[in-house]
C-alpha cells in the first residue's frame, strides 16, 4: 500500500514537470530560494557530477558509513534532473551489519518566481532481504516577499529520518533496530520561514509521522534568529524543539542483545542557543563554524555541539567541502526516565565538478 501510494504520487509529479511550461531553473546557490535565471537554457545545461562520503558514530556503538555519486543536468523545459547511487554500511555492537544499495532519481520544476515543485523516487536494496521503494513530494511557495513555505510528503525507511550526507547529528533514529524490523514512515510536514525586516528571521516546522509499526510521531520546531554581521557572516539564534512518540518502540533482538528499534520519548522538548559564523578567505576558500548550547527540562540535562566546515574551490567549476560535527549530552532522556550521557560525531566530504 505504501509503495503504491508513492508510485502514484511520483507519477503525478512527473506529469506536472513535463507538461507545463515554466521559467528557467535557478542556479544551485538560489534554487531553494527565490531568483530565476535571466537567460534561456539550451537543451541540456549545467551538467554536474558530485562525489559524496560520510561517517557517523555515537556512544551507542552505532555507525553509519556511506559513499555515493550524483549526476545532474537541466533541460530546456526548465526541469532539473538528478540521478544517484549510494552504498551504505550500518553496524552496531552485538548486531549483524546491514549493507544497502540505493538508486535515486529526482526532478525539480520552477513554475514561477514563487512556486517550485520537487519529486524524488528511490529504491533501497538491503542484504537482509528487505527491499523498499521510497519517495517524496515537496511544494515550495513564496506567497509574499519575505515569506517562504514548504509543504511536503515523504515515505522513507525510518533509518533515513535524516537522509545520507545530511546533518545526522540531529537525527533521533541512530540505532540499527529499525533496519532489522524494516520500519518505514509517512511524514507530512509544513515549514515556514519569515523575514519581517532585514537581518531578522523566524522559522517554524510541524511534522506528523505515521510509522509502519502502528506508532505515531508529532514534532514541532520554532526558531528566531538575528544576523549580526554580513561579512564575516555572524548570526545568533534561539531554537525550540518538541518531540512526542505515541507508543513505546518495538524491541529488536540478536542473541542476548535487546534494544528499542528507535528513540521513543514522551513530551520531549529542548531549548537551544546557537551562534553561526562564516567567512570567505581569498577567492578560493570559505570556512565556518557553529556552536550551540542546549537544555532539556525533562532531565535538566545540558548538551553542547560544535560544527566546522571548509570549502575549497580548485577552479570556478570544481570544489571540495569538508564538514565535521560533534555533539555531547551529559544526561539524556529515555521514554520514562532520565538516560545516560550520549555523544555523536559526523564527518562528510563532498567533491563537485561542473562541466
Amino acid at each position: 500500500m505504501h509503495d503504491l501510494k508513492t508510485i502514484l504520487l511520483l507519477i503525478v509529479v512527473v506529469c506536472m514537470l513535463v507538461s507545463i511550461p515554466a521559467a528557467a531553473r535557478c542556479s544551485d546557490d538560489v534554487r531553494h530560494q527565490t531568483g530565476v535565471q535571466d537567460r534561456p537554457v539550451s537543451f541540456f545545461t549545467n551538467p554536474a557530477v558530485t562525489l559524496l562520503s560520510e561517517y557517523y558514530t555515537n556512544s551507542s556503538d552505532f555507525t553509519r558509513q556511506s559513499i555515493g555519486t550524483e549526476a545532474g543536468v537541466s533541460a530546456s523545459s526548465g526541469v532539473h534532473f538528478d540521478a544517484g547511487y549510494v552504498f551504505s554500511d550500518f553496524s552496531q555492537d552485538g548486531f549483524d551489519d546491514v549493507l544497502r544499495h540505493t538508486l535515486i532519481i529526482q526532478g525539480e520544476r520552477q513554475f514561477s518566481e514563487s512556486i517550485t515543485v520537487l519529486g524524488r523516487l528511490s529504491e533501497n536494496f538491503y542484504d537482509n532481504e528487505n527491499e523498499n521503494l521510497n519517495g517524496g513530494l515537496f511544494l515550495r511557495f513564496r506567497p509574499v516577499s519575505g515569506l517562504y513555505t514548504e509543504f511536503s510528503y515523504r515515505h522513507f525507511d525510518l533509518i533515513d529520518t535524516v537522509p545520507s550526507f545530511s546533518n545526522v547529528i540531529y537525527s533521533y533514529v541512530v540505532t540499527i533496530g529499525s533496519l532489522d524490523l524494516d520500519i518505514q514512515s509517512d511524514d507530512y510536514k509544513v515549514y515556514l520561514l519569515y523575514y519581517p525586516v532585514s537581518r531578522v528571521s523566524f522559522a517554524g516546522e510541524a511534522v506528523y509521522g505515521d510509522y509502519s509499526d502502528g506508532n505515531e510521531k508529532h514534532s514541532f520546531m520554532f526558531e528566531a534568529g538575528y544576523q549580526v554581521f554580513d561579512a564575516p557572516f555572524l548570526r545568533a539564534a534561539y531554537n525550540y524543539f518538541y518531540l512526542d512518540i505515541k507508543d513505546p518502540a518495538p524491541l529488536t533482538r540478536t542473541g542476548d542483545h535487546v534494544e528499542s528499534a528507535y528513540w521513543d520519548p514522551i513530551n520531549f522538548e529542548i531549548h537551544t542557543l546557537r551562534l553561526e559564523y562564516r567567512q570567505d578567505f581569498r577567492e578560493n576558500l570559505s570556512w565556518g563554524a557553529e556552536g550551540a548550547l542546549s537544555w532539556s527540562p525533562k532531565s535538566s540535562g545540558l548538551s553542547t555541539s560544535a560544527f566546522l566546515f571548509a570549502l575549497y574551490r580548485f577552479t570556478q567549476r570544481s570544489s571540495l567541502r569538508f564538514d565535521a560535527r560533534w555533539f555531547d549530552q551529559n544526561e539524556g532522556v529515555d521514554r520514562l526516565e532520565e538516560g545516560d550521557r550520549f555523544w555523536a560525531a559526523n564527518f562528510n566530504i563532498i567533491y563537485q565538478h561542473r562541466f
